[in-house]
Parts: C-alpha cells; sequence; structure tokens
C-alpha cells in the first residue's frame, strides 16, 4: 500500500513539475518576446556610410498615416509604409550628403493617383539636388511606370512585363440584383450629379455620371501621355499608340524606348555599388525613417498643426477619430480646438482625404475650422478626396490646395432608406404593424416612401442643399446662384476645382506648408517642426489595450479586396443614424 502512495505521489510530483515547467518556459517565451520589441524600439539608428543610396520599394496600398508596428519589423515583415513617412524620408534623403542617389522599386501599387503625383513630385525636387534615382520594373502597370519615369535611368527584367494600357471605370449596378431578393432602394437626392444612390437605384449608368466619369478619365489620361512623353523625349502619338498595344515586354520596351536597359535587381545593386563611389551602400526605407532630422542639423524653432481628416466622415467622439478609416464629429472637431488654442502652433493644415459622409457631422467639424480660422491661418491640403462632406469641412479654410488629379466638390445631398417587405415575404417572415402618427412607419424596412412622407424628405434634403451652398459660397466668396451652378453633386478634378474656385492653389502638402509659413509671418527658408492630429497608438499603447489593429472590421479578408473609399464607407454605415442626411461621393469612381 505504502509502495502504491509513493507512485502516486511521485506521478502528482511529476505533474506538478511539467505544469511549472511550462508555466516557466511561457515566461521565458514572454520574456524573450518583449526584450525584442524593447530592442526594437530603443534601437538607435545605426550610423550610415558615406555613400549610401535609399531603397524606397512602394507596393500596395499607401495611407496617409500608419501605426508603428515593430512586431513586422521583429517578424521579418515588410512594414507598412504611409505617405507622409515616404514624403518625408525623400525630403530628407535630399538635404542628407550621406545619401548618393535612390533606387526606386514601384511594385502593384494600389493607391490612388494624386498619391502617386504627390510622390512623383517629391522625387523630382530630389533629382534637383543633382543627385541620381534608379526605377526597376518588373511587372509594371500605369501607376508604376508613371512614377519610374521621373528616374534618370529605368530597369528592367528581361522576362518583365510593361502593361500600360490606359484607364478602365467599371461601375456597378444592383437594383437588380436586390430584386431578386425582395429588396427595394428608396433614396431622394439633390443635384443632377448627386447619384450616390444610382448602384442600388439604377439598372445602369445616367447620363450625368457618363459624363462625370469621362472627364474624370480624360483629365488622367492627358497627365499619363504628357507625363511619359515628356519623361522618356517621346512624341505624344507614339506614347498613345503605345499605351492603345497596352502590353510589352521588357525587352520590347526596351526597343521602344520606353526602358533604357535589362538587368537583375542584384545586378543593379552590385552596379551602383562599383559606379558611384567607393564604399557605396544600400540603406533600406525602414532603417533610413529612423535617422533624425537633428543629425542633418536641423532643429526648427517654430510649429505648424497637422490635423488628419482621413476616411468617412461620422458622428462620434474622440476616441474613434482616426480609427477604423473614420473621422468623428467630435474627435476631429477637438483636434482643431486643441491646434487653434496651441499657442506653440503658428498656422494649421488639414489634411483631408475624405468621400464625405454625415451631414451633421460634417457640419460640426466646418464650424470648429470657422472658430480656429479667427485665430490663426487654417490651410487644406487635399490627398485623393475632399468630396461632400469632405468638402463641406474644408471650404471654410482660407486657402485649399488641391492635386490636379484629386477629386474635389460633389456639393449635394441625399438621403433614403430600403424596404425589405419582398425579402420578408420570400423566407416566410411577416411582420405587422402597430403606428400612432401618420408617418411613424417613416423610415420603417417593410415598404417604400408614401407620396406624402417623399415630399417631406425631398423639402428635408432641400433645406440641407441650401445650406451647403450657402455655407460654401460664404467660405468660397461666391454667390450661392454661382454655386447651384457648379454644385449640383458634381465631382471635380482638382485642375477643374481650380478653375471653377473651388480650389485655390494646385499642389501637393509641401506646397500647403510653404503656404502656411507665408501667413504666419514665418521665412520661407525656415524648417518647421509638424505637431500631429490625432495621435496614433503606439504599439505599446495598443499592445496594452489588447488592440493590435487599427480595427477588426478592417482587416476582414473580403472588406481588403474593395476599393479602400467604398471599404471605408461600408464600415461606416453602422455610424449613420437612420434618415440622416448625407454628404457622400456620388460613386466609386473605381478608375484602373
Amino acid at each position: 500500500m505504502s509502495a502504491s502512495i509513493t507512485r502516486r505521489s511521485a506521478m502528482r510530483f511529476k505533474e506538478r513539475t511539467k505544469i511549472m515547467l511550462l508555466i516557466l518556459g511561457c515566461f521565458v517565451v514572454a520574456g524573450v518576446f518583449y526584450w525584442m520589441l524593447f530592442a526594437i524600439l530603443s534601437e538607435e539608428p545605426a550610423p550610415l556610410s558615406r555613400n549610401s543610396v535609399l531603397e524606397l520599394t512602394l507596393s500596395g496600398e499607401i495611407p496617409e498615416r500608419a501605426a508603428e508596428d515593430p512586431l513586422r519589423e521583429a517578424l521579418g515583415t515588410a512594414p507598412v509604409l504611409s505617405l507622409q513617412d515616404v514624403l518625408q524620408v525623400i525630403r530628407k534623403a535630399a538635404r542628407d550628403e550621406k545619401i548618393v542617389g535612390i533606387l526606386l522599386r514601384p511594385e502593384g501599387m494600389l493607391t490612388g493617383w494624386a498619391k502617386v503625383r504627390e510622390i512623383r513630385q517629391a522625387l523630382e525636387q530630389f533629382k534637383e539636388t543633382g543627385k541620381p534615382i534608379y526605377a526597376f520594373l518588373e511587372m509594371a502597370g500605369n501607376k508604376e511606370y508613371y512614377l519610374a519615369t521621373v528616374a534618370d535611368t529605368i530597369v528592367g527584367i528581361s522576362t518583365g512585363i510593361l502593361f500600360v494600357n490606359g484607364f478602365l471605370s467599371e461601375p456597378v449596378f444592383l437594383k437588380n440584383t436586390l430584386a431578386k431578393i425582395g429588396i427595394e432602394a428608396d433614396f431622394v437626392a439633390h443635384g443632377k450629379y448627386k447619384n450616390a444612390p444610382d448602384m442600388v437605384t439604377r439598372e445602369r449608368m445616367s447620363d450625368a455620371q457618363r459624363e462625370v466619369i469621362n472627364a474624370i478619365l480624360d483629365q488622367y489620361y492627358e497627365d499619363l501621355v504628357t507625363t511619359l512623353a515628356d519623361a522618356r523625349h517621346l512624341e505624344a502619338s507614339t506614347v498613345r499608340a503605345h499605351i492603345d498595344r497596352g502590353l510589352l515586354d521588357m525587352k520590347k520596351a526596351r526597343e521602344a524606348g520606353l526602358v533604357d536597359t535589362l538587368m537583375y535587381y542584384h545586378d543593379l545593386k552590385e552596379y551602383l555599388k562599383e559606379h558611384l563611389g567607393k564604399g557605396t551602400r544600400m540603406v533600406s526605407f525602414n532603417r533610413y525613417k529612423k535617422v533624425p532630422f537633428s543629425r542633418l542639423g536641423i532643429s526648427p524653432k517654430h510649429t505648424l498643426a497637422v490635423v488628419f481628416g482621413v476616411g468617412t466622415i461620422v458622428i462620434g467622439g474622440e476616441e474613434q477619430f482616426g480609427q477604423d478609416g473614420l473621422i468623428t464629429s467630435e474627435g476631429m472637431a477637438a483636434s482643431i480646438r486643441k491646434a487653434a488654442e496651441d499657442k506653440e502652433v503658428k498656422a494649421i493644415i488639414l489634411r483631408i482625404d475624405s468621400p464625405g459622409g454625415s451631414g451633421t457631422a460634417s457640419d460640426v467639424i466646418w464650424r470648429e475650422v470657422v472658430r480656429a480660422r479667427e485665430k490663426k491661418p487654417v490651410i487644406v491640403s487635399v490627398s485623393d478626396l475632399a468630396a461632400s462632406g469632405g468638402y463641406y469641412i474644408s471650404m471654410a479654410a482660407d486657402t485649399i490646395v488641391a492635386q490636379p488629379n484629386s477629386l474635389v466638390g460633389s456639393i449635394g445631398v441625399f438621403a433614403g432608406k430600403f424596404a425589405w417587405q419582398g425579402f420578408y415575404r420570400k423566407i416566410g417572415m411577416n411582420v405587422e404593424k402597430i403606428t400612432r402618427g401618420r408617418n411613424a412607419d417613416f423610415f420603417s424596412s417593410t415598404g417604400k416612401f408614401t407620396p406624402e412622407q417623399r415630399e417631406i424628405l425631398r423639402q428635408f434634403i432641400m433645406d440641407f442643399y441650401q445650406d451647403f451652398i450657402t455655407k460654401v459660397g460664404e467660405g468660397r466668396g461666391m454667390p450661392p446662384e454661382e454655386v447651384d451652378r457648379i454644385a449640383q453633386g458634381r465631382v471635380w478634378t482638382g485642375k477643374q476645382g481650380y478653375e471653377l474656385g473651388l480650389v485655390d492653389v494646385l499642389g501637393d502638402f509641401q506646397t500647403a506648408v510653404q503656404i502656411a509659413k507665408e501667413m504666419a509671418g514665418l521665412p520661407p527658408d525656415e524648417p518647421v517642426k509638424l505637431k500631429v492630429y490625432p495621435h496614433l497608438k503606439s504599439f505599446i499603447e495598443r499592445l496594452l489595450e489588447s488592440d493590435l489593429s487599427t480595427g477588426i472590421s478592417l482587416s476582414v479578408p473580403e472588406l481588403q479586396a474593395l476599393p479602400p473609399v467604398l471599404r471605408n464607407i461600408i464600415v461606416a454605415l453602422p455610424h449613420f443614424r437612420t434618415g440622416e442626411p448625407l454628404f457622400l461621393l456620388p460613386f466609386d469612381i473605381g478608375v484602373n
């Protein structure tokens, strides 16, 4: 019996030992993990070689901003590049005597055309220092080649493909699809071009939508042809012929003068090391990003605030601002208020990339812009979009700066609902209604609007539209009648908006910075510190909150396949209130 007890005791001891070892192992793994993160976060940037070439690989979507993610670095995964980081690194490299050139590698770019142009302009400014740019192409489409043509030398791989074939827009219409499952879309919009609901209310494209898309494609196409012709010293007719053909292998592209030489990427790097001076080395984007401007002897004395308005506009608080692609009313208003009250801040730049959203939320932000202008200059810098609500929050600024290929305007309003009664019948579901008040079922999902309800909603939408164009007139110095003529929900390019008075200056973010310095009375050549809003949570903050992503909803694989604008609108849908008037881009342009 004692032997049996001894065996059981020994077994229990072994089990406890295993558990203790397992717990100890978990602590060791966690300790190593946090040690690695701490080492990465606290790592000082290594000194650069005097002859360094910056490797700049641009791919996928390039958002305006991106939160730090040292976990990706620890795992050896390429970091998410943000537009602001890319522009800052290029400008820093232009000033840095240790950087002797850039090796540009664009591949699979999914970002908007205004952002691509802004990167290209930054690279053009880099070239003005006399430093060379080399571009390497494997599979290049419109955006990759457009960007690569800024280079002094374009290198391709012999088995690569050049697929520069022009532009395509393919709007989708779901009215008949919804009808098959018993759902009817019932919307009211004001403005000839305010056709945001067309996707669900029409079977095919309207003449108004076709007119707008054709105008946008005409400008994008002309910009592509002109840029390629100038960069490659070709006739515009020759470039158009290449675009019409569309598909070329790199060998034929070289024969056509579209590519300078053929080489593998490794061989190109070895070539640069031999020809750019003794001791030439490559430096990655992620490593060079960590090099502070102070190492270049730059120590700004004055501060400008930059408030990012990126995403769909919704009613919400400060905590949600900048998360899940949302611009919340209280969040952005509070950021503008803080910047206006900060005595160190000499001027405010609003960086806008938004298709719009809630009319009410847009108005809250607009009011804060008006109040901020009373204290200091406010300048808007438009990225890809400042449409509808995105333009609403921009229109009160002292100066609006946009890229020629940005999309602005879309001054119009719509509201409505979906009637699900047919769908309910198909699945055998019955909904009974008991009401008090003639229009208690105004936004009921069981049926469409009655004629009376439709008229009430139409007048409601009209009042919002009149308020919109009145405020545009006040901000832009136009009579309401003139605003109404160019409004009507129409989307304009930045270039068209400039010609119509909706935009003041054609340029990039750096243009906005220069204007802000001038309006604040600062010397044009003096460097400035940028104080950025909203605060992006650090990796440690997200780790402590057990929130390692910017939003679970945005990480759903099905959403990732959608265009960014449409994806952000879908994520914002739960935040829209029933019957809320919407200032939204009338359709996803979807230019490919």
